[in-house]
């Protein structure tokens, strides 16, 4: 296996994940996964990451820029009725978590799903969503206390 075949073995279900969560339309999401490795091997794939978070962190921060470009030219779409495929972690509770986060405004979601979801810290957010790290941070408190009071009362939420 190369190398290029094995970033997109490594990354294609979060980065997937990532646009399913943020679109709330999977066709989309899938092509907007596919854009974001065809552009990684156009632009990224022979630049000399010191770290491979920094390749992460390169990837999230295409996906992010098409999370944009798509927002900019895309009506909303209905709400996703099928099931966003879960981290490894207890699925039920992915389920609940994931639609809690479909409630939270977008820049809110964003950075929550790239801290909680992804584990990249405050700064990497920043840098992936082109703002300050006290407006990350300011996001994710926000997020948290949305959250909160989102789950605390979960049957409103399917």
């Amino acid at each position: 296996m190369d190398e290029t075949e094995r970033i997109v073995r490594q990354y294609y279900d979060d980065i997937l994940r990532y646009f399913i969560v943020r679109t709330r339309d999977r066709t989309s999401a899938e092509d907007l996964t596919q854009e974001t490795f065809l552009r990684w091997i156009r632009w990224g794939r022979d630049v000399c990451f010191p770290s491979e978070k920094k390749r992460r962190a390169y990837l999230y921060a295409i996906a992010s820029n098409l999370c944009t470009d798509y927002f900019a030219s895309h009506t909303p779409t209905e709400p996703l009725e099928e099931d966003i495929p879960a981290p490894e972690k207890d699925h039920d509770l992915s389920v609940v978590l994931e639609a809690a986060l479909g409630r939270l405004p977008d820049a809110q979601r964003e950075a929550a799903m790239l801290y909680y979801y992804s584990g990249f810290k405050v700064k990497e957010i920043a840098q992936i969503q082109n703002a300050t790290v006290s407006a990350v941070k300011s996001r994710l408190k926000l997020a948290r206390d949305s959250l909160r009071q989102i789950l605390s009362d979960k049957e409103g939420l399917f």
